[in-house]
């Protein structure tokens, strides 16, 4: 990514970085927010199935979703897409090697999609994972990083104001995520009382 920005590289990737989290925290808190205002705990996991109007809102957005989830789902797929291709060419199935690929991505997206919508209360789920997984990758980490790295400015006041912050960052975000696994993992327990499969669709 580095090669393809122009000159000083950084500086602009910063700034790319920088609008693209904006945007995406303007976003997500403001449709947290009003979602909540507009109906308070009653709010269905998916946010989507709490309007009823307009339709065309309904459909721009769920195609929009579908659009972010087709790429989220081919990048946490790579590592296994990798594993299939290392299969195929430890095979030696180098005739009709994209047929093997199309086959096994297909029956891997196939089964995965299965048992996304099959699980009941997958809101949920998603709930844990991000508490687990997102919250410590996306916001504990990068203020560690930054400080394992040690560009700290070399004014002292504002070296410790960066470190304070760094660490405010890191100890609040890792509260959430305890707060958040708590609250999906009491979720799903609630939500057992009343399994069935094909609950969400």
């Amino acid at each position: 990514m580095q090669s393809t920005v122009r000159e000083p590289a950084t500086t602009n990737m910063y700034k790319g970085v920088s609008t693209a989290y904006t945007l995406i925290v303007v976003s997500y808190w403001t449709l947290a927010f009003s979602g909540y205002w507009a109906f308070g705990s009653g709010v269905q996991p998916y946010i989507l199935s709490s309007l009823t109007v307009p339709r065309w809102a309904i459909v721009m957005a769920n195609i929009f979703a579908v659009v972010q989830i087709t790429g989220c789902f081919q990048i946490y797929c790579r590592p296994t897409y990798a594993h299939f291709e290392e299969r195929i060419q430890a095979k030696n199935m180098a005739y009709r090697a994209w047929l093997w690929r199309l086959m096994y991505t297909s029956a891997y997206m196939a089964t995965i999609t299965l048992v996304a919508a099959a699980m009941p209360f997958f809101g949920d789920f998603v709930s844990v994972c991000g508490a687990v997984g997102f919250t410590p990758l996306d916001f504990v980490l990068p203020a560690l990083a930054f400080l394992k790295a040690g560009k700290l400015p070399k004014n002292l006041g504002l070296r410790r104001t960066v470190k304070a912050l760094c660490c405010a960052v890191a100890v609040l975000f890792s509260a959430i995520g305890v707060l958040a696994c708590i609250g999906a993992i009491r979720a799903i327990v609630l939500d057992v009382k009343t399994y069935k499969f094909f609950h969400d669709m």
